[in-house]
């Protein structure tokens, strides 16, 4: 156990555990992140600042165009709100309030609409990718998933031919044919190998396994990110505009009706 403190008392690094957040990226993510999870029960076991570090998390950290779980850490007789989640294999929850010393319990309880509103979208953007590169060969490049409104950058080789209104109501019926989302792991040779896979495998880190989600049907794609368990969740959508971003690529942007 390590302590260091300003001199007039303000711990500024408290550590229990030197090595790495046991609950890293792969053993968090092995369960399917839902939209409404449950409580779940920590220790602390490193503060610095404004932010505190858990044995096991179960908050999403901002990453893959995804903003990051909030919600609330409960101990003793206090009740922390978590603002700010970041990092993967060592996760940092910032919290606004009193900040739980090393060795406290405490319970961890996610704001399930605001994680309900990002799976939602985040399930939505793979549908509207891989619809995209189906019907009109655009490639995403790039997204940015919102509460508000979720944009896609998409390449295209003639995005003249594009239609967004188009792609809007081909993502809607997928919406309402109420397809299930699976999540699985798989190594990236066996990747290589599906034809539904749309992304450029190249890009991807060379590891013994990746966390896939599969829209039956519709999709096979690495991500680490929170979905839903089935597209008839997803409210319809409505284009929110279309924006040039350079040669053949175009900004789609969506929210929900």
């Amino acid at each position: 156990m390590m302590k260091k403190y300003h001199a007039h008392g303000k711990v500024v690094l408290q550590t229990l555990d030197s090595r790495r957040n046991e609950m890293d990226t792969d053993a968090r993510l092995l369960l399917h992140p839902s939209e409404y999870p449950l409580p779940f029960n920590s220790e602390v076991i490193e503060v610095q600042d404004s932010w505190v570090r858990l044995r096991s998390t179960e908050f999403y950290p901002t990453g893959g165009g995804q903003p990051n779980d909030t919600g609330w850490l409960r101990f003793e007789e206090n009740e922390v709100s978590v603002t700010e989640v970041k990092g993967r294999n060592e996760v940092m929850h910032f919290v606004d309030g009193v900040v739980p010393s090393v060795g406290t319990m405490v319970q961890g309880i996610i704001d399930t609409e605001r994680r309900s509103i990002l799976a939602r979208m985040h399930t939505a953007q793979h549908l509207a990718s891989a619809l995209a590169h189906e019907y009109w060969g655009g490639v995403t490049v790039g997204n940015q998933i919102g509460i508000e409104s979720t944009r896609i950058d998409i390449q295209f080789e003639d995005r003249e031919s594009f239609e967004p209104e188009q792609l809007i109501e081909r993502i809607n019926d997928e919406i309402n044919s109420n397809h299930q989302v699976y999540m699985n792991h798989r190594s990236l040779d066996e990747l290589k190998s599906d034809p539904m896979v749309r992304i450029d495998l190249s890009r991807i880190p060379n590891v013994s396994r990746l966390r896939v989600i599969d829209i039956d049907s519709i999709d096979v794609c690495p991500c680490a990110g929170t979905h839903v368990e089935s597209t008839g969740v997803i409210p319809r959508i409505k284009l929110d505009g279309v924006k040039s971003k350079g040669a053949g690529k175009l900004r789609v942007t969506y929210r929900f009706e």
